[in-house]
């Protein structure tokens, strides 16, 4: 009895490390997917490319620096304005017209984690967000209908940051 207990946990580990790798590699193919997406579209569209980091895979365009100083942690709360775009659509998802929400830094998606300490209060940032620091492959259908593994493209400006 010990021995088929064995032999089950065995085959069970072993499957879960083949999910594990097929699911590794869908990732590792995303990533290039989603930077050859975002280059493309920059380079048809002449817009400077500059990324964050070397292997993140966020691109910005930053419009205007701002002018007041700013100090980011994950606690610090940014009240914004912005329009968000798959890349490429013309339609726009969401966008904030009459009213600036404010969020956590921390609980915002990583892509607006990353890009958002590049500028200042009262900057402004234009953000290319590959999948993985957006919503990777889950669909959003919730409040917006966005499918799984798109890449976005946010106008961000900001209007305030409180630490």
């Amino acid at each position: 009895m010990k021995g088929l207990f064995f032999v089950f946990a065995l085959l069970l580990a072993l499957s879960a490390c083949k999910k594990a790798e097929t699911d590794n590699s869908a990732y590792l193919a995303q990533i290039g997917i989603d930077s050859n997406k975002i280059r493309a579209y920059l380079i048809a569209n002449n817009i400077p490319i500059k990324k964050v980091g070397d292997t993140i895979g966020v691109y910005y365009q930053i419009i205007n620096p701002g002018d007041v100083a700013s100090l980011y942690t994950q606690s610090t709360l940014i009240t914004v304005g912005y329009s968000a775009k798959i890349l490429g659509a013309k339609d726009t998802l969401s966008q904030t017209n009459a009213y600036h929400p404010s969020f956590t830094l921390g609980s915002v998606i990583r892509g607006w984690q990353v890009g958002i300490p590049l500028i200042k209060k009262n900057g402004r940032i234009r953000l290319f967000v590959p999948s993985r620091y957006a919503y990777g492959p889950y669909d959003q259908t919730t409040n917006l209908k966005i499918p799984g593994n798109s890449c976005l493209d946010f106008d961000i400006t900001l209007y305030n940051v409180t630490n």
